[in-house]
This record gives structure tokens, sequence and C-alpha cells, in this order.
């Protein structure tokens, strides 16, 4: 664990820049972040549009944020690469998550589609399950594949020789699944090695984000979150007289981030965190 008073430092620090911002959001809306909405809707009735789809959402997303070469990037590199793509975007980051975990296994497109609108963070969001997962493939965590009418994996020798109508007579659906990198990254991200961190990283806050989290397995507004914290002493943890206190809403954000809560008209704790609860609560007994 890293010492006490240098944690309390950092973290307090990293607090007061979060505070700063989340002054002035609302406290009864969903968690803070705006997205210009871009919806490109995804005919499923054939993989010719389906494939099409995939080449507009790709090429928009290269238009709207500088192009990376991957290929030359090592392992770590490209993990890291992957990382920034999900956590560069607060709205989206537990759909892109979810989304990585969910598509270690194969999954068709619909499928995958129904498992993102299937989240409660989707509701947030103002953009198709489609183009989310297209960030994901042109991250460089998730793999495009083509299958066939036996739903095997249609190889490049397969298509060698054949004409352009024969390879689009010879795809039937597509296919997504998360790659090497990408399963890297969902170990790395996992709920429960997030909250770890976070707990191990802000000794001082510890009971009060373990107290917040058992506050919300019932579901909260943020003023029930406010007024369960204001004046405690824990807000002034590493602060002189003559700063101001820790927002409440801070310690919202960053269970957040961490995976223990979501938003659904209303903060809620996570699986992971009801299992960290879980596990703290058996080493008591």
């Amino acid at each position: 664990m890293a010492h006490e008073e240098e944690g309390v430092c950092v973290i307090a620090e990293d607090f007061a820049s979060v505070s700063s911002t989340l002054d002035t959001t609302t406290t009864e809306g969903s968690p803070a972040g705006t997205t210009e909405a871009l919806d490109p809707t995804l005919n499923n009735e054939g993989v010719e549009e389906a494939k099409e789809e995939v080449s507009l959402a790709i090429a928009d997303i290269s238009r709207r944020h500088q192009e990376k070469d991957l290929s030359v990037l090592d392992f770590e590199e490209r993990v890291d690469h992957l990382r920034t793509v999900v956590i560069r975007n607060p709205m989206h980051r537990e759909l892109f998550y979810k989304t990585l975990a969910y598509c270690q296994e194969r999954h068709i497109l619909p499928e995958v589609e129904d498992f993102i609108q299937s989240c409660p963070e989707f509701l947030s969001t103002a953009q198709s399950p489609y183009y989310l997962l297209m960030f994901l493939i042109k991250g460089g965590g998730t793999e495009v594949l083509e299958l066939g009418e036996d739903g095997e994996l249609i190889l490049p020798e397969e298509k060698e020789g054949l004409t352009e109508d024969e390879i689009d007579d010879l795809v039937v659906e597509l296919a997504f699944e998360t790659n090497e990198f990408g399963r890297a990254l969902v170990e790395k991200m996992s709920p429960k090695n997030r909250l770890l961190e976070l707990l191990d990283i802000t000794p001082a806050y510890f009971d009060t984000f373990i107290e917040v989290l058992d506050f919300l397995t019932e579901k909260r507004s943020m003023a029930d979150v406010d007024s369960l914290l204001r004046g405690r002493d824990v807000l002034m943890a590493g602060r002189t007289q003559d700063e101001r206190p820790i927002q409440p809403s801070v310690f919202i954000d960053k269970l957040e981030k961490a995976g223990g809560i979501y938003w659904e008209k209303g903060w809620i704790i996570t699986d992971a965190g009801r299992e960290l609860l879980n596990t703290l609560e058996e080493r008591r007994s």
C-alpha cells in the first residue's frame, strides 16, 4: 500500500482537479460528459450493408481521431493505446470494457449489438451500439471476422482467385472477437482490480469509499450522497484550513470510474462493488 501521507497529498490534488469540474455539473443527472451524436444505422438485412457500415464508421472515426500506426507498437504499447481509447471517452468507458469482455468469446454482430443495448450504461449514450463497436476495432482491441454458411471462419486463402461478387456470396455473416491486446486490457481494467487499486492508493478515504458503496446498495440520488458526506472531516484530508473541502461528488466520480457503481436513474452499486463488500465482510467475521 502506498505511504499514507504521500498518498493523501497526491490523491487530494487529483480529487481537487476533478472536484473543480464537477462543481458546475447537475447533481441529479447522469455521469458528466457529452459527445457529438453520430448514429450510423446498421442494416442487418444483408452482410454487404454491414460491411459497408464497417468501412464508413472506421473512416469516420479516423477523421475524428489522429491516425496511429499500430503495427510499429510492441505488445504493451498496443495495450496502452487501447486503454487510452477506452478511458478517453468517460461516458462510454464501461460499455467499451464490457464489450471487450463479452467478445472474448466470438459473437455475431446482432448478438453484440443486443448485449451493448442491454447494459445500463447504454441509456446515457447518444451513440449506436455499432458505432461504439467500431471504436474498439479501430483502437486495435477487437477483430472483425467473416463467416460462411456453416458459421466457420473464412480464411484469406479461400478468397484467392475469386471475384468480388463471389467473395460477397461466400461471406454470409460478420462476427467479432476480442484479440490478445483486448484480453490483456480486460484483465488489467477489471472492476475488481480498479477498485482495489483505488482503495490502495487512497488509504485516507478507504472507509469512506466502503461506506458509500454500502450506502449505494440501494439506488440513491447525488443529493442523498451529498447529505451523507457533507461536513465530514474526511473531506478536508490532506488539505489546509484555507482550502476548500473535497466535494462528495468526487467519491461518486472515483467509484464510477473504478467500475464500482453506475447510473440508472440513480446511483447503484455494481456486481463488482457488491463482491468487494462481501469479501471485506468475510474478512471481518
